[in-house]
């Protein structure tokens, strides 16, 4: 379930079946994502009067069926389990450290409220 969403001369995909969890629906792991890396050269340098329009007319005609892609799934019932198969995927495709390895053993809390550290 894909649909651009469109800024002038730029087209990103929303990718609704990823964001389900904050639309308190389940999450399932969402398929591979496309990117068109041609809609990624494309820019509004010299391009000041350029018909945006008919640039990306098969877009916005996407857009205007965008209600035929809603995401559905049923409801999140409880909180997620840690073996859930979703989220065993997230943990194996996510960088949740951002710290280079060499360094973690030296990175501390710094409490500036009694709830800030666990």
């Amino acid at each position: 379930m894909m649909s651009p969403l469109i800024y002038f001369d730029i087209v990103e995909w929303h990718q609704s079946e990823r964001v389900l969890r904050q639309f308190g629906l389940q999450q399932g792991i969402p398929p591979s994502c496309s990117i068109e890396l041609d809609l990624h050269f494309v820019d509004r340098r010299g391009r000041h009067k350029y018909d945006w329009g008919a640039f990306h007319a098969q877009y916005i005609t996407l857009w205007g069926s965008r209600a035929e892609c809603i995401a559905t799934a049923p409801p999140m019932v409880g909180v997620m389990q840690f073996h859930d198969p979703y989220m065993e995927w997230y943990r194996r495709i996510t960088r949740r450290l951002i710290t280079p390895p060499l360094h973690r053993d030296q990175m501390r809390c710094i409490r500036r409220h009694s709830s800030d550290c666990y």
